[in-house]
């Protein structure tokens, strides 16, 4: 008897150890905006020798994926990585430094800032990517259906309306907004106060002398909207540091190709529900990269002269046509967008970027939260091309988004 407890405790020993070294799986859903920097750091914290990354421009099982011409490894080329880093479906497998021989796969799905904070609150089953080998040509990926362990989001749980059960957030970062006037816009929309940003938000097309102030020139023209859907965490963002309201109803516009008078370009209103706005900031950012001066009126009933202003991350903002050096970002309330200025205080139209999760995550998990935070400052990038800034850079705070700011100390 006493011989076979013995060779029982050895086998529960050997078990233990085995479980405590088992490989294992995360899946991370949330922002759009932030998915570059996730994915960077993501990679930062993988051991080279191993590592396999695959990645799908799709949203949904069966997934179409991008092809990897250096598979079956991590791409590396910049054209690569760029795309690799911009897709809604990501898949990482491989150790990592923290695990040591344990095999971490790391699987993702970028649906948006509030969908995130829904989907991990209500444990919604979402389509992930199934297989993390990626190929030399595209291939068809089958998917599974999982929760969430993790979200990013742009905006507080207590934005939302997904405010039960609490969710554990750890702030990574802060992430400023601009908004952009569209290519070929009068020099003169230089400026927009948060009044003004609130009248337009509701009605979706105002006046554009409501904006500039000339009455003589800009009479009989106009400025709309180009905006995000209300699962958006930078619509939130924005329309709660306007005083908007974050979970207000919007109007927004969209390119057509052929709306306009003789079938020519312009900005018209979405149609059925105009409250629907772009699912994503690239949608945003190309439609005001275009050059058309041609609108739908505020009557909605003949197109006028007209021009576009979205609302879009730093990023993406200097990613629209003609705005590399921020031409075409309007100052908020008197303000320009520059880090500095967010950093004290002067330009307030930022959120912080945070991870949620449900509390009682296993120690691998709660470890592997702990070193993606610590490795996001370090992969934000730099310049115009930065995800986000740096919460030790920051000499002000706010509680909520939207908020008052304040002295951090």
């Amino acid at each position: 008897m006493k011989l076979n407890k013995n060779i029982l405790t050895a086998a529960a020993s050997l078990m233990l150890a085995a479980s405590a070294h088992a490989d294992f799986s995360i899946y991370i859903t949330g922002s759009t905006a932030f998915r570059g920097a996730a994915y960077t750091s993501i990679l930062s914290l993988y051991d080279a020798a191993g590592l396999n990354v695959n990645a799908s421009a799709g949203t949904a099982k069966p997934f179409t994926t991008i092809a990897n011409p250096e598979a079956p490894g991590k791409p590396v080329t910049a054209g690569t990585v760029t795309t690799y880093s911009g897709a809604n479906a990501m898949a990482f497998s491989g150790t990592m430094p923290a695990f040591g021989s344990q095999i971490v796969t790391i699987y993702c799905l970028w649906s948006g800032s509030v969908e995130g904070i829904r989907d991990v609150t209500l444990n919604t089953s979402l389509d992930f990517l199934s297989t993390a080998v990626s190929q030399t040509s595209a291939f068809a990926d089958a998917g599974q259906t999982t929760t969430a362990d993790f979200a990013f989001s742009d905006v507080f749980q207590a934005s939302t309306t997904y405010k039960t059960p609490t969710l554990q957030g750890t702030k990574v970062g802060v992430i400023p907004f601009a908004l952009v006037k569209n290519q070929g816009a009068p020099a003169n929309l230089t400026n927009i106060s948060h009044q003004q940003a609130i009248t337009l938000f509701a009605n979706g097309v105002v006046s554009l002398p409501f904006i500039t102030g000339d009455l003589t020139g800009d009479t009989n023209k106009v400025a709309c909207l180009i905006g995000r859907y209300n699962g958006s965490g930078t619509r939130y963002a924005v329309f709660a540091d306007t005083g908007y309201g974050a979970l207000k109803s919007s109007v927004n516009y969209k390119y057509s190709a052929n709306a306009g008078p003789g079938s020519t370009p312009a900005f018209t209103a979405v149609t059925p529900d105009p409250n629907v706005g772009h699912t994503s900031g690239s949608s945003v950012k190309t439609d005001v990269s275009f050059a058309i001066s041609t609108a739908l009126n505020a009557a909605g009933d003949t197109y006028v002269t007209g021009y576009a202003i979205g609302y879009l991350g730093v990023k993406d903002a200097y990613g629209v046509t003609g705005n590399g050096s921020g031409a075409l970002n309007l100052t908020y309330d008197g303000a320009a967008y520059s880090p500095a200025n967010v950093y004290n205080g002067t330009y307030t139209m930022w959120s912080y970027q945070h991870i949620y999760n449900k509390s009682g995550l296993s120690t691998d998990k709660t470890t592997f939260k702990a070193n993606l935070a610590a490795a996001i400052p370090n992969n934000l990038g730099s310049g115009t091309g930065a995800s986000g800034l740096k919460l030790t850079d920051m000499s002000v705070q706010r509680s909520v988004d939207g908020g008052p700011i304040g002295t951090q100390y």
